[in-house]
């Protein structure tokens, strides 16, 4: 073998190399040069030497430094002249300074909000029912703003005092006191020394003032998403996000955080908050929350605070993976943590009528449901179940149905009656139920495989729309339903109907606000389609007439959330006016031939059916 004088970093012949294969460096000849009958040689390679960049030249030391610092002293002289010049203007013309009143001096020097994430790919409400569209599938750029793109709050401002504690009350007298988020009085201490103390005036508490008033704001008060008000607040607690991540102090940061998931999560833009609840989660964890160990140091109030914060983030975190069909964060083999107190002292989570005398705990309720949330997740979209069997999958399901039945014969039968409770509870308390009960639905649609978004269900309805299975004809009345043309209704249909009947009562009869509406979007939608299949199945059932006044009612709300959300139709509400159209054909066929019949067999008699001739009916 010729080898060449780099032959100890190279192993390899040049005929080895060219083939690709591996040289076993036998000398003089190598086995594969041997079998080819080749020369076996190393060629040596000339490494060129690389140019090394000259050094620049070293600038005068005293003359340049002295120019330098002139030229910097000169910029900064006039950025503080512009600011100046800037709280003047705004001083003479007595308009209020709002919190980001400075404009960024350069593009570099801007507040943080998710518009800021570049990869943060935008999953409006218009995609939720684009045919071509999935589930949330969320990113964020690793590349996160720094230095001055964090923030340019130049001034913390609120609102006057006295302007602000009536929202602050409502909040604390509705809102926290089912879900607990805050303290009230640490929080209006907090708040009485940020008014009083210049001092006290620091980034995470004013962000604390905010996140409450945004909630009271739009959960509570009803104010749309566009309200100055309520947008200002959302644009400050939005521009110190970085800061309330990396807050450590105490539990104020993880509390806001979980505040802006409370709040963004009824939003055109769910995605927002399912970012936002794996930070808080692991905030959480970070702070030992999920652990009872690490109450031990705590006083009693102190630590039945952190045991509260701990399951509203376990409750958001169930609902948002189940709604993205994404892994939750917190799960239960790391925390040993007991439910929250069934007969708590300080009544927090208490839901009582107006009424009589009644109470139910709500927040345990919720966090009872997360759990089950939880094993629904497990069940239908883990790596885990995937590679179950299926009868073990068969078996799994069973379990976590019966979960589910369990769960629901645990509510009082005042919650369960749409009637009883508009008529005995508070508009709060209503809220709270058609919330939790939503929630519910949502795993009883899931585990039944009838949610909007579930593809095979979707595919299955999509089959009415088929000539071959319904065929439309003048007059409106169309052919009868041919069964042998589509797959047969899910088992235990009549339960799932009958649970979402009531749901969409609730909904339809509730004073449903802004927020709530997008909250429940997917079980509205999912329960509009399966109230028309099931009148398509069954068209002369008893609740035909009360049925389609709900129908109406959804179909109503969910075409003025289209007409704010896109200019074109949700795919699915498409899809549910072609299902309109068959249902009343269906109705309206059932109603002819009864006519008919009763024609036939009461000749020259009067009298009609009441049923059947319901002028509510024909008139469908």
């Amino acid at each position: 073998m010729d080898v060449a004088a780099h032959a100890r970093r190279r192993k390899a012949c040049d005929f080895c190399v060219s083939r690709k294969i591996k040289c076993d460096g036998l000398k003089p000849t190598c086995s594969n040069c041997r079998l080819y009958g080749v020369e076996c040689r190393i060629t040596d390679v000339t490494n060129t030497s690389r140019k090394r960049v000259p050094l620049a030249p070293e600038l005068d030391s005293a003359a340049s430094r002295t120019d330098r610092d002139n030229l910097f002293e000169a910029r900064l002289a006039n950025i503080e002249s512009r600011l100046d010049q800037i709280v003047a203007d705004k001083t003479s013309s007595g308009q209020p300074q709002e919190v980001a009143a400075v404009p960024p001096l350069d593009q570099n020097n801007r507040q943080l909000s998710f518009q800021n994430f570049p990869e943060i790919r935008v999953y409006k409400a218009s995609d939720m029912w684009n045919q071509g569209s999935t589930l949330p599938c969320l990113g964020i750029s690793p590349q996160l703003p720094s230095g001055a793109m964090m923030m340019n709050t130049a001034l913390l401002e609120l609102p006057p005092l006295a302007e602000i504690l009536p929202a602050l009350d409502n909040y604390f007298e509705n809102h926290n006191r089912f879900m607990p988020l805050f303290d009230r009085a640490t929080f209006m201490h907090m708040v009485i020394d940020w008014y009083s103390s210049p001092t006290k005036k620091s980034l995470v508490p004013w962000s604390a003032i905010n996140i409450v008033l945004a909630i009271s704001y739009r959960v509570l008060d009803d104010v749309s998403i566009d309200d100055p008000r309520l947008a200002q607040c959302i644009r400050n607690v939005q521009s110190v996000t970085t800061e309330l991540m990396g807050w450590t102090k105490d539990l104020l940061g993880l509390q806001v955080l979980l505040g802006m998931v409370v709040l963004f999560q009824g939003t055109t833009s769910p995605q927002l908050a399912i970012v936002l609840i794996g930070s808080a989660v692991r905030m959480a964890q970070n702070m030992g929350l999920p652990s009872q160990n690490a109450d031990v140091n705590f006083p009693l109030d102190a630590s039945l605070q952190r045991r509260r914060i701990f399951w509203i983030a376990y409750i958001l975190d169930r609902d948002l993976s189940l709604r993205a069909k994404a892994p939750y964060t917190q799960f239960d083999a790391e925390t040993d943590l007991e439910l929250p107190e069934a007969d708590p002292q300080d009544r927090i989570g208490i839901l009582t009528s107006n009424i009589g005398h009644f109470k139910f705990n709500y927040f345990r309720a919720r966090a009872e449901l997360a759990v089950i949330q939880g094993k629904v997740h497990n069940l239908l979209y883990s790596r885990t179940a995937q590679r179950l069997s299926e009868e073990q999958r068969s078996e799994a399901l069973s379990r976590v149905k019966q979960m589910i039945c369990d769960w629901r014969n645990t509510i009082p039968t005042e919650l369960m009656d749409s009637d009883a409770l508009l008529k005995r509870f508070s508009r709060m308390a209503v809220q709270l139920m058609m919330n939790m009960y939503n929630r519910h639905l949502e795993c009883v649609y899931r585990v039944h495989g009838i949610f909007a978004f579930d593809e095979a269900w979707i595919h299955r309805v999509r089959g009415y729309l088929s000539s071959s299975v319904i065929e439309l004809r003048d007059g409106e009345i169309n052919s009868e339903l041919n069964h042998t043309e589509i797959a047969p209704l899910p088992g235990e249909w009549e339960a799932c109907v009958q649970h979402c009947r009531l749901g969409l009562e609730l909904s339809a009869f509730g004073k449903e606000t802004e927020y709530s509406v997008w909250l429940h979007a997917c079980c509205n939608l999912s329960g509009l389609i399966i109230m028309l299949v099931n009148i398509i199945e069954f068209p002369g059932h008893q609740l035909a007439v009360s049925d389609w006044d709900l129908i109406d009612r959804i179909r109503g709300t969910f075409e003025q959330m289209n007409a704010k959300a896109s200019n074109e139709p949700f795919f699915l509400l498409t899809v549910a006016q072609e299902l309109d159209r068959r249902a009343r054909g269906q109705v309206k066929r059932i109603a002819h031939l009864r006519t008919m019949e009763i024609h036939e067999a009461m000749r020259g008699s009067s009298e009609m059916d009441e049923t059947w001739m319901n002028p509510d009916l024909m008139d469908i």
